[in-house]
């Protein structure tokens, strides 16, 4: 039985294929009660506190749900917002003030913790929060996550070492570089790659000093790995059942306020029984990677094999620590802190993602941003540019190759769903205007409503300038905040100015070196009569 089944919506079903009436049905399923007084219970997919006072504020439930219901009851129920996202895909409009997001983790001042700050490794240094340094102070540990790695296509042997070393080199132009940083990883919480290997960086690091919390911007996927953690070692084996996961979409923001679940303490008997599984586990999955070798010889596959991990549990109530007091089963329906299993636990809080001012996330609709934001692993396309011409992404970006001695290599990483268009630079205020809101862009999408509130491209003032390092090396990239990145190309020791333009000029950043220097010799051959080349294999390290 879903949430909703307690509100009667039949005098909807004759506005179906109303737009109106629907959308209408989103905001105000049900009917607010602003005098209700606002629950203690928090919604188990987003952390905000239930009420019925107003949908534009987060964890409402309509009146004829919330009202009536004792805390036990409301602990199994999700907010309007969790409940849409979950079951059909739909943003429902709610309204934050940036300066509660920084309120919110100021409690991270006041106890002995461990800060996780999770950063998009397809969009750094965009991604990067360096204010997290003056919340928590220089002192306080930190352990920086790169998350979506199984999306980068590999370049050649090593690449996994040179994105971790890329990232490094960006946290050390951040007031990031005066922070306790103990270590950092490369993760997929989507596919479980390396998040066995955080685990026993938390433990090793950490082991049960305090609590931990996991913060960072929007979308970077922190309610992913708050999802996987909940399902492993790290969650105190009594609450894996009891505990709501946390809303996962694409949409930026979609975890209001703190969730969390008791960690597991790291005794020396469960450690060793941990340490016993991981070494069994890793004898399989060597023998599946050469399998899966063997299997890929001789061919050359259209993809290369994902980043995969496998997260496991090596605890359940049935086997549990001979040294513990309580080792009974518990039928816990709702968790308690103040239970004797919980009551003295350290915990692993979820936060809101902070808005960031360099994304462009939050200019987009919801159709956008599932074009915008990829969903599989990224195909680098490049491009043969002269000086004069100009690329867009979408409608989203644009390159001006302003000058150069000879044509250099554009190598562009962004979502498959964006087009990529090369004209000459001279039209290209012309071109843009003309087929903006079509399909050749495909976003901004929406018709002439959405077309009179988009903002446009603005350009960054200040040109970049690059300097070859040969035709198999890539000399720099220009990061495009959400966008994605292009990676320059050109003849040793040529050099090569270059203009970008976003929306609002938003997240513009040239880095060096290349997150994939490389990656220009994953082309295929070059199309007839075009600048472009054929999208090539890629290289994978798990294969």
């Amino acid at each position: 039985m879903t949430n909703y089944e307690y509100f009667d919506d039949t005098k909807y079903k004759d506005f179906e294929d109303n737009d109106e009436v629907n959308n209408e049905w989103h905001s105000y399923y049900g009917t607010p009660d602003p005098l209700a007084a606002v629950s203690t219970v928090p919604c188990g997919g987003c952390g905000a506190l239930l009420h019925c006072s107003d949908p534009a504020i987060p964890g409402y439930l309509p009146s004829e749900i919330f009202k009536g219901r004792d805390n036990d009851e409301l602990k199994t129920i999700e907010c309007q917002r969790c409940h849409f996202l979950k079951e059909y895909n739909i943003a429902l409009d709610v309204s934050v003030d940036p300066e509660e997001y920084e309120k919110l983790l100021q409690s991270i001042k006041h106890v002995k913790s461990l800060v996780l700050l999770m950063v998009d490794l397809l969009d750094f240094p965009c991604s990067l929060w360096p204010g997290i340094v003056d919340i928590i102070g220089t002192k306080r540990p930190i352990i920086v996550v790169g998350n979506k790695v199984d999306l980068l296509p590999g370049d050649s042997v090593g690449y996994l070492k040179r994105i971790r070393e890329s990232l490094i080199t960006e946290l050390k132009k951040t007031k990031l570089s005066e922070a306790n940083i103990q270590h950092v990883a490369l993760i997929s919480a989507k596919t479980g790659y390396g998040v066995e290997d955080l685990i026993s960086a938390l433990f090793k690091n950490w082991l049960y000093k305090g609590d931990v919390f996991l913060v960072g911007t929007t979308n970077v996927g922190k309610s992913s790995l708050f999802n996987a953690l909940l399902q492993s070692d790290y969650c105190k084996v009594h609450a894996v059942d009891i505990i709501k996961r946390a809303t996962v979409s694409r949409w930026p923001g979609t975890t209001l306020n703190l969730l969390k679940f008791p960690i597991n303490r790291p005794s020396g008997w469960k450690i060793y029984q941990r340490t016993r599984r991981l070494q069994s586990e890793s004898k399989i999955m060597k023998i599946e990677k050469d399998i899966r070798k063997g299997q890929l010889h001789g061919q050359v596959p259209r993809e290369a094999p994902a980043l995969i991990g496998h997260i496991g549990r090596t605890f359940s109530e049935l086997y549990e620590d001979p040294n513990d007091t309580i080792a009974e089963k518990r039928n816990l329906m709702v968790l308690d802190e103040k239970h004797e299993l919980f009551a003295r636990s350290r915990w692993f809080y979820d936060t809101p993602g902070v808005i960031h001012p360099d994304q462009v996330l939050s200019l987009l609709s919801t159709e956008e941003l599932l074009l915008t934001i990829p969903k599989r692993l990224i195909r680098s396309q490049t491009y043969y540019i002269h000086k004069g011409n100009t690329i867009f992404i979408g409608g989203l970006a644009r390159i001006d190759h302003v000058t150069s001695c000879e044509p250099c290599r554009y190598t562009i990483f962004s979502s498959e769903t964006l087009p990529i268009t090369v004209v000459n630079t001279e039209y290209a205020n012309e071109i843009y205007d003309k087929f903006l809101g079509t399909e050749l862009f495909a976003v901004p999408s929406g018709g002439e409503e959405r077309l009179n509130t988009w903002p446009g491209l603005t350009k960054r003032v200040e040109l970049f300038e690059f300097t070859g390092e040969g035709f198999r090396v890539c000399c720099g990239d220009i990061v495009l905040s959400s966008i994605g990145w292009v990676s320059l190309t050109a003849r040793k020791g040529a050099r090569c100015k270059v203009r970008a333009w976003t929306p609002e000029g938003r997240g513009i950043h040239k880095r060096y070196p290349s997150l994939l220097p490389y990656a220009v010799n994953l082309k295929g051959k070059r199309v007839r009569d075009t600048p472009a080349y054929m999208v090539g294999k890629t290289f994978s390290e798990n294969k």
